[in-house]
């Protein structure tokens, strides 16, 4: 209930009813990082035409293109790998690398960094269910009760 309690002290809360309350907690999301699929990761260069991009840049003149293409190839389809996090330094790195070697645009780039971003609501967040009147009912009650000891 603390957490619960701690969120509805916070000023934003004061002249909500306890309904607008729990609606406005529910409401509230936050972004979390999360891995990303190597499928998924490879589907999104399969269908933007990064994917043909990579692997003729396998055979390109310039040998940093060639190692950087050889290198993200070899890793995307390594089956060891299943996952990754793209908001490593080193993979947004890679990711400069690519855009800068103009394999794929810094939109896309973009697009991928996102893939590991996920929006969820706040309460599974801090470890709590739905919000219904009855918990922000009790959480007050609790508040004011904490407040008369003071």
């Amino acid at each position: 209930m603390s957490i619960l309690s701690d969120e509805l002290s916070k000023q934003s809360y004061s002249t909500l009813t306890d309904q607008q309350a729990a609606d406005a907690i529910n409401a509230k999301t936050v972004v979390v990082q999360q891995s990303v699929v190597i499928r998924d990761l490879k589907t999104y260069a399969i269908f933007q035409g990064i994917w043909p991009k990579l692997l003729a840049g396998e055979n390109s003149s310039n040998p940093q293109v060639a190692g950087l293409c050889q290198s993200v190839v070899a890793w995307v389809d390594d089956p060891r790998i299943s996952t990754v996090d793209v908001n490593l330094p080193q993979v947004q790195a890679m990711l400069t690398q690519l855009v800068g070697a103009t394999l794929l645009t810094q939109a896309q780039a973009a697009d991928i960094i996102a893939m590991g971003s996920k929006v969820v609501s706040w309460t599974s967040t801090v470890g709590l269910p739905e919000i219904g009147i009855g918990l922000v009912i009790n959480a007050r009650k609790e508040m004011e009760a904490s407040e008369v000891l003071v």
